[in-house]
């Protein structure tokens, strides 16, 4: 079936006239993108024992798995044989080193309700912090970039767990995420990062900070949530998105946290459908409102899928002999996807790491303090990914999780990816050049809109300080004066302070971002 086909008409069954749409992902039956058909398939023998008669095949009193259960993991593909599982130790595709390319690095992290206390340069993917020397300048250490990778582009982070407890009280959600907030804003900010777009649900947060240089070509911004926990009353459980076109390609980041605990395997592929089903975005592009419908989607988060079917003595000892496939064969994620075609056509990155839960608090010892609540050592933390069509192409750089850090009992995990690019797009607003304002006299600008651009009586133009960390740190602003081709605007010379590095950003009401930005010039004392 051709990618140019939707996965409405590749998942439908027809009967009497009768529309059906299998249950496994879509009970709502909506209508979606189509979805590539070239993913390598993993045969059923990766994922069975090497044994029959090892001790991981045996039936065990916390799953009930029997010897035949790896062996059941195919039913999804032999009933639909033509849709595309997650496609496991994934490298993505070759791009063309001569067509220009997006650098995106996610990172994930139950952070179990603590507050930033650790250096985040590695999970960040940063050059390291300018250290300033006697004499004022900044040592040359500070030239390496994250030792010699270049930065990312665009760097999504998604928390969970910002309160430890699900019935603590709203604001210290509130709280904790304005705290981790401001951190990564100064953190970032010192690397010409700008906070594109956050959304937050309860302990769920997403992040997404661009390179400043990228800002003018963003384009449709938006965000969505969906609440799981208490059947869909409570936010402790859910997803956040945030969605945008940028370089004339639509782009998608999805955080998740689900349902919890060994026995709820079934309640996580639920969730994965419910978020499919139900996540939309209603106020972007009106040919992306759902997640499967962008050029690139990346799903990350605490899925809590566990390792199961041995004990935790075979599972610390596969661990300590970094047998990560052996390891693997005992994976949810893996059963979820062979089982029930969760996450179906995304893929994921070979795992070459430890699992990311559940460690005591403040070290890297795997905690194993109750044997009355065992939680054996599991893969909660994922990243995911996905293309819309084979002309979209992503490589994946990096998958890996960062053992060092310990203010949580789960472990940060990251991917970098690339991404092939669309063409560069005209600025929908262009500001003339501004030579100088001066501080306490009005400041006059002129700006012209190209053709077609839609305006609205809620769009304004911000005056920001050249080293702004997001869109909301105006100094001030005014409404858009109209809908002509060439404008003239003022800034109140009441609102001109402060001498120093400015620019002007037009922002679009219907795009939800900047559509227009100056270049920076200086504010000087009169």
């Amino acid at each position: 079936m051709g990618t140019g086909k939707n996965l409405f008409h590749l998942f439908c069954k027809r009967s009497q006239g009768a529309l059906f749409l299998p249950q496994f992902l879509f009970p709502a039956g909506i209508g979606i993108h189509a979805v590539r058909e070239s993913r390598r398939m993993l045969s059923v023998t990766d994922l069975m024992p090497t044994s029959t008669n090892s001790a991981d095949s045996s039936p065990t009193a916390d799953t009930g798995m029997s010897r035949g259960h790896y062996r059941r993991m195919s039913s999804f593909n032999r009933e639909f044989p033509d849709i595309p599982v997650l496609q496991f130790d994934s490298k993505g595709d070759k791009l063309d080193p001569d067509k220009p390319k997006l650098r995106i690095r996610t990172l994930t992290w139950n952070i179990a309700g603590h507050q930033p206390k650790e250096d985040l340069t590695d999970v960040l993917g940063l050059a390291p912090e300018r250290e300033s020397t006697p004499d004022g300048s900044a040592s040359s250490s500070a030239d390496i970039v994250n030792e010699g990778k270049p930065e990312a582009d665009l760097i999504a982070i998604g928390f969970q767990e910002l309160s430890a407890s699900p019935a603590a009280p709203v604001m210290e959600s509130v709280i904790m995420s304005e705290i981790w907030t401001t951190t990564l804003k100064k953190r970032m900010s010192s690397q010409d990062y700008v906070l594109l777009q956050s959304i937050r649900l309860q302990g769920i947060v997403l992040f997404v900070f661009s390179k400043s240089r990228h800002l003018k070509y963003v384009r449709y911004m938006d965000t969505a949530y969906l609440r799981l926990g208490a059947s869909g009353w409570w936010g402790n459980k859910g997803a956040v998105g945030i969605s945008f076109e940028i370089y004339d390609v639509t782009l998608c980041f999805v955080n998740s946290h689900l349902s919890p605990h060994d026995h709820a395997f079934k309640d996580r592929v639920k969730n994965h459908r419910q978020i499919l089903r139900d996540m939309v975005f209603v106020g972007g592009r009106t040919d992306t409102s759902c997640i499967l419908e962008h050029d690139y989607a990346v799903w990350l988060g605490d899925f809590n899928f566990r390792i199961e079917g041995i004990s935790q003595d075979k599972t610390l000892h596969y661990i300590e002999s970094q047998k990560w496939p052996q390891l693997l064969k005992h994976d949810q994620l893996h059963r979820a996807a062979f089982v029930e075609g969760a996450f179906s056509t995304f893929q994921e990155g070979k795992i070459e790491f430890p699992p990311t839960y559940k460690f005591v608090t403040g070290t890297s010892i795997y905690d194993t303090r109750n044997p009355a609540k065992i939680r054996r050592p599991s893969y909660c933390d994922r990243i995911l990914w996905r293309t819309r069509t084979d002309a979209r192409k992503a490589a994946l750089i990096e998958y890996t999780s960062h053992m060092n850090h310990q203010i949580s009992d789960h472990k940060p995990v990251t991917a970098v990816l690339e991404i092939a690019l669309g063409s560069e797009q005209e600025q929908y607003v262009v500001f003339d050049p501004i030579d100088r304002w001066f501080v306490g006299q009005h400041g006059y600008f002129r700006y012209s809109a190209k053709p077609g651009t839609f305006y609205s009586a809620w769009d304004w133009i911000g005056l920001y300080k050249a080293s702004y960390t997001s869109f909301d740190e105006y100094v001030t602003y005014v409404w858009s004066p109209g809908a002509s081709e060439e404008n003239l605007g003022c800034i109140n010379g009441r609102y001109v302070l402060k001498p120093g590095r400015y620019l002007l950003v037009y922002f679009s009401s219907e795009h939800k971002c900047g559509i227009g930005f100056s270049e920076i010039f200086e504010i000087v004392s009169a």
